[in-house]
């Protein structure tokens, strides 16, 4: 049995505007995952972690503040930071969310190894929430396999549930 002229010209069209129109989709997918992916993944990893700071700048042991924690005291505190990608000016941030909070509420402070002292984090009230961002103030350059631990210590005021977070994100 012969298919007709215009039926095998009907198919061969509809095959070749379908290979066009998945290529297009396809070479559209890598230059979006190519240069504009990188906008929407962080520049590092972070993540809490236990750090020790007796000896540091004269200072002792104290407990590692927990993701919540609900009492009153002083607390030590890892932000562990892991580079993903390069970026230069890679903001790291800590916030401090609970209910009323206000920059009266807790001091924190960062060790910086340079100096061998520890130098105060400045917050920003944003309602229930303190934000802060570690480091120099354009951000630090993270690479692949940057590996930095801030090292802070927390003088909490605050009685009642309050949670620490930590992130990276592009300046």
């Amino acid at each position: 049995m012969r298919v007709p002229g215009n039926i095998r010209s009907s198919l061969l069209a509809i095959a070749i505007v379908a290979v066009v129109v998945s290529t297009a989709y396809m070479a559209a997918g890598a230059l979006y995952e190519g240069p504009f992916m990188d906008m929407y993944t962080p520049p590092a990893r972070v993540t809490l972690i236990e750090v020790e700071t007796a000896g540091l700048g004269g200072t002792t042991e104290h407990p590692h503040v927990p993701s919540v924690w609900a009492s009153l005291g002083i607390y030590d505190l890892g932000v562990r930071v892991v580079g993903l990608r390069s970026e230069e000016g890679a903001l790291i941030k800590l916030s401090l969310t609970h209910a009323g909070i206000s920059v009266e509420d807790v001091d924190v402070y960062y060790y910086d190894p340079a100096s061998s002292n520890w130098r105060g984090i400045t917050f920003q009230d944003k309602g229930d929430v303190l934000v802060a961002t570690l480091g120099e103030r354009g951000g630090v350059r993270t690479y692949p396999g940057y590996d930095y631990t801030f090292r802070l210590i927390i003088f909490s005021n605050i009685d009642g549930p309050c949670q620490v977070q930590a992130w990276a994100e592009s300046d």
